[in-house]
């Protein structure tokens, strides 16, 4: 069974040679490939269509004219095909002509045999066809017929002055054409070299660099003083014009009641008073606190005559229970769960007349002190009034300044008063209610300026003692912070105690630095731009990524400075 054969392309890839070859069920194929295709560009190619060919489990011969790629094909693994040999084939040399006799008597003419002419025309063809190009001899198709017609084949024959005959020598001596192919190849090629030349140093090739300058931090503190009587910032003085404020506002809101009311059952219960003061004594209920832990308790009715207690054994301190009054009855002062008191607990005694002395009268409870149960209500106590009183300030206040702000102003801490303050809640402290409605009528006054004449002020002034190689930079007016040292609302005079920081930038002007760069490496720009002290940091990039030098015209670079931090 004949192998088949693959022909491919002069562009064909190794891609498309493995799709093609698994299309083939035979095991084995011959590769027939032409001169100087694309496969054999590089010897990677026939390499990597090895490892294909054997992924594929298939035998792949290579057959081509093409030495280098005979010689690709074999160090890559694969067996040669080769065209095969033409045999020589019989001449018109192989014919034998009868010898004619030496008087000039007619001969008779041998019959040429049609076998043997024919064999020697295919030989004739044969050397022709490896001396005349394939293209010449594909347009000029010699017809397979005997070279002698029928009618002459008696006749005899003639010698002939030319070794082919004429069919054969009209055809090979036609004037050949010259083809105009190469010369349209070659102005491609150049044409294409060009474009490829101009790509690659003129269009592709660009550099961008960005500088950044070197900064420098700047802090300073100084007084500003805001006055009602200047018009313009006056920076020899370090002052700025100030805007005096009389506002009237009236605050009204609801506000939660805090205060709480006491309104559950109270505890009660019965004590045994210890009176070791030695002499009797009197306590009434509206004079005398029973107290512990913070908790309160009166007497149910007042005591007189309270005989002393004394000591059944006085070393062991074992108490007389005879000589104790008889257990007294005692209600807790609030309601609450936490009054709730156990037997045997000791409770301390307070009296307006005796005084505390709890080593000599005390008492405790006889029986559990019980019956207190938890319950409030809300009531608008005085803090809450006065807590309403300080945010309706804050709303006032903070309406004044949302006002001013409409224009450019602002009024700080300190710069302003509170005068004619009247607040009421829409019920009496004391009342029992959850949410209580707050009124404030208040006049707000003060000073207040514009916080860009702050800046700028303050811009100017330090600009006047940089060197004339640096510029302040002020981003962000919060780097400026300020506190209020006095306020003179007679004079309309604000003093302010400002703190400043921010950062002083190098100037750079680089108007004819690309030109300077062109054609250097990257570390070479970067010590011909670091070498001025104004400049800090420098960021290159080049396009393409391949791109390891500057291009070489100036106009492809584009170098810009960034007001950035690096």
């Amino acid at each position: 069974m004949a192998i088949p054969s693959i022909y491919i392309n002069l562009e064909d890839d190794v891609s498309k040679i493995t799709t093609r070859l698994a299309r083939q069920t035979a095991k084995q194929a011959v590769l027939v490939c032409p001169k100087k295709c694309f496969l054999f560009s590089d010897p990677l190619n026939l390499k990597l269509l090895k490892e294909q060919t054997d992924l594929l489990g298939k035998e792949l011969f290579v057959l081509t004219m093409d030495e280098k790629g005979q010689q690709y094909a074999e160090e890559a693994g694969f067996q040669l095909k080769f065209l095969p040999k033409v045999n020589s084939a019989k001449t018109f040399s192989d014919v034998k002509v009868p010898k004619r006799p030496a008087q000039e008597a007619p001969v008779e003419a041998v019959p040429a045999e049609p076998g043997i002419l024919a064999a020697a025309v295919q030989g004739i063809k044969d050397t022709a066809r490896r001396i005349v190009p394939a293209a010449i001899l594909e347009s000029k198709v010699i017809e397979k017929q005997p070279l002698i017609p029928e009618s002459q084949q008696d006749a005899p024959l003639q010698a002939s002055e030319t070794f082919f005959p004429d069919e054969i020598r009209k055809d090979y001596e036609a004037p050949k054409v010259k083809s105009r192919m190469p010369k349209i190849i070659m102005a491609v090629v150049a044409v294409s070299l060009i474009l490829i030349l101009l790509l690659f140093f003129v269009v592709l090739p660009k550099a961008t660099v960005v500088v950044y300058a070197k900064r420098e931090p700047v802090t300073r503190d100084m007084d500003v003083s805001a006055s009602g009587q200047l018009k313009a910032i006056d920076t020899a003085k370090l002052a700025i014009p100030a805007t005096p404020v009389s506002e009237a506002v009236i605050a009204t809101d609801k506000f939660q009641s805090q205060g709480k009311k006491q309104i559950g059952n109270r505890a009660t219960g019965t004590v045994r008073i210890y009176n070791f003061t030695k002499q009797p004594i009197n306590l009434k209920s509206a004079t005398t606190i029973l107290s512990i832990g913070g908790k309160n308790y009166n007497f149910i009715s007042d005591i007189s005559g309270l005989k002393p207690t004394t000591y059944k054994n006085a070393q062991t301190k074992e108490v007389n229970q005879a000589s104790l009054a008889a257990p007294l009855e005692v209600i807790a002062a609030e309601g609450g769960e936490d009054y709730n008191l156990p037997a045997g607990t000791r409770v301390e005694i307070t009296n307006q007349v005796f005084g505390s002395n709890p080593q000599l009268l005390y008492a405790k409870t006889d029986s559990e002190i019980k019956g207190g149960t938890t319950r409030y209500l809300s009531v608008i106590s005085q803090e809450d009034a006065a807590l309403a009183k300080t945010q309706l300030e804050q709303k006032a206040l903070a309406q004044v300044r949302e006002k001013l702000s409409a224009t450019g102003l602002v009024l700080p801490d300190k710069a302003f008063a509170f005068e004619s303050e009247e607040f009421a809640p829409d019920n009496p402290i004391g009342t029992e209610a959850p949410v209580f409605q707050g009124a404030l009528q208040i006049k707000v006054t003060g000073l207040a300026f514009k916080k860009t004449d702050l800046s700028d002020l303050i811009t100017k002034r330090i600009n006047e003692t940089l060197a004339a190689n640096k510029t302040l930079q002020v981003k962000n007016p919060e780097n400026t912070v300020y506190t209020v040292k006095s306020l003179d609302m007679a004079n309309q005079l604000l003093v302010l105690a400002v703190h400043f920081e921010g950062q002083a930038i190098y100037n750079l002007n680089l108007p004819y630095i690309a030109p300077e760069l062109v054609g250097k490496t990257q570390n070479q720009v970067n010590e011909i731009l670091r070498s001025k002290a104004e400049i800090d940091r420098v960021d290159i990039t080049l396009a393409p990524a391949w791109q390891k030098n500057f291009p070489f015209f100036a106009g492809k670079i584009n170098v810009s400075i960034s007001q950035d931090q690096p």
